[in-house]
């Protein structure tokens, strides 16, 4: 299946209409699309957060490293407090509003989609899945919803020895489910998924990291009484955006988490 190009999802997440009717459909019926369409709106909406600036931790060299590879530009990105005027750059606009141009740069806006895709997918990948963005920029301390243990499936005997947690978090007007897996290295990769009621209809979340841990955002309107099941599947390297049918280990959100 072919995916939405990166930076049209990059482009839509800065608010602009771009790519076609079919990419728009794609993106809102492909699991994986929209997570990726959520994640990049994340990176967007902390960049333009007006208030204090907050002094943020440095990321490793190589997120820098690809940003410049994929856009042409060098120099030392620094380490300025964002939303903060000062060193050079101006304060940010509000939103809804363009700020003058003056003496910075201004980006093309390829290149301003590519840098975009490119330091989501240095914060989200190369950091270290969607933990990635919590960790550096310092999002609001979360409240525990519930913390659900994940045990194995009779019908998969393979993974009898295989545990695993689900945490779910409030932050603000978000909700996040913090899963850790304990199962042996396969061959594939393990993939979160909320599974409805009726055992068929599924929503991704996403893919653990290679440490076998993730932090998803549940997608705003996510009816959590129905889509109540957190199920963990071990998914093969062949390109697929559906379920494999293999699930590891799973287990149930609590009555008293579920919205009345």
């Amino acid at each position: 299946m072919s995916h939405t190009d990166p930076e049209i999802l990059a482009l839509r997440a800065l608010g602009e209409t771009a790519g076609t009717a079919a990419d728009a459909e794609h993106a809102e019926a492909c699991p994986r699309c929209r997570a990726e369409l959520a994640r990049l709106t994340e990176v967007v909406q902390l960049a333009r957060l007006e208030g204090p600036g907050e002094r943020l931790q440095k990321p490793p060299p190589q997120v820098w490293d690809r940003i410049a590879a994929a856009t042409g530009v060098t120099g030392d990105p620094g380490l300025a407090p964002v939303g903060a005027a000062g060193n050079g750059a101006a304060a940010p606009a509000r939103r809804g509003t363009r700020s003058r141009r003056d003496s910075r740069t201004i980006w093309p806006r390829g290149r301003l989609a590519t840098a975009l895709a490119g330091l989501a997918a240095g914060l989200i990948i190369g950091v270290g899945s969607t933990v990635g963005v919590a960790q550096l920029t310092k999002a609001p301390a979360t409240r525990v919803v519930a913390q659900v243990e994940l045990h194995p499936l009779p019908t998969f005997p393979q993974f009898q020895d295989t545990t695993g947690t689900a945490v779910m978090r409030t932050a603000a007007s978000r909700q996040l489910m913090v899963v850790t897996l304990h199962a042996p290295r396969q061959p594939g990769f393990y993939e979160v998924w909320l599974l409805a009621r009726d055992g068929v209809s599924m929503i991704s979340l996403g893919d653990l990291n290679a440490d076998q841990t993730g932090t998803f955002i549940i997608p705003p309107g996510t009816d959590l009484r129905n889509y109540s099941r957190i199920d963990v599947s071990l998914q093969p390297f062949n390109g697929s955006t559906q379920h494999s049918k293999i699930s590891v280990v799973r287990g149930s959100l609590p009555t008293a988490a579920l919205p009345a």
